[in-house]
């Protein structure tokens, strides 16, 4: 049987999260300090909620960078970095379980209630190279162990201009959608 690169390449970022795990990298290379909300260049739900934000921007396809995760004085926050593109569009919503690229099966994330917060147009990889657009590699799967937040799992990772994530939560909790500028971010917030 023949698999698609997509699924080829899918294949290699689950090789490449065991071989992370197994290596022994902690979630807490990737947790970041306080992220600035002052630069806020669109609030576009600065209130806490539970609905989903969708949000289409008009622009080419932006490559996803990196992520940090840290907590912060009432929430923990999952900061999503772009290339200088700017910020895709994105739908973030609560979804009964964890999907990999638009339903072609479950995958297994930390917590009891789950955010998926897919990005487009937003590569993982370079589509010439076939080689990651993000670092550290670490990054596909982050355990922090927060308040809230317990596991952030790249579950579509950048094929066709599409980055997935999934938030595993300790229970739902309201969260708010922030988009910063100086690099472009796109930013979840979920409280405590």
């Amino acid at each position: 049987m023949k698999l698609s690169l997509k699924h080829q390449l899918f294949g290699a970022v689950v090789l490449s999260v065991v071989g992370v795990l197994a290596a022994g990298c902690a979630a807490g290379d990737v947790n970041g300090s306080e992220e600035n909300v002052s630069e806020t260049s669109s609030e576009l739900r600065p209130e806490w909620a539970t609905s989903a934000v969708t949000v289409r921007h008009d622009i080419g396809s932006t490559d996803f960078k990196t992520l940090k995760v840290a907590k912060n004085d009432g929430f923990d926050r999952s900061v999503f970095q772009f290339s200088n593109d700017g910020v895709p569009g994105y739908d973030v919503r609560y979804v009964p379980n964890p999907q990999i690229c638009a339903g072609e099966g479950e995958v297994e994330v930390q917590g009891t209630a789950f955010i998926q917060v897919q990005m487009i147009p937003a590569n993982s990889y370079d589509p010439e190279t076939q080689k990651p657009t993000y670092s550290p590699a670490t990054i596909v799967d982050v355990k922090p162990n927060l308040a809230s937040v317990k596991e952030l799992k790249m579950t579509c990772p950048g094929f066709e201009a599409e980055t997935t994530y999934t938030i595993g939560l300790s229970k739902k909790k309201n969260f708010r959608v922030l988009e910063l500028k100086n690099p472009p971010r796109l930013v979840v917030d979920v409280q405590q």
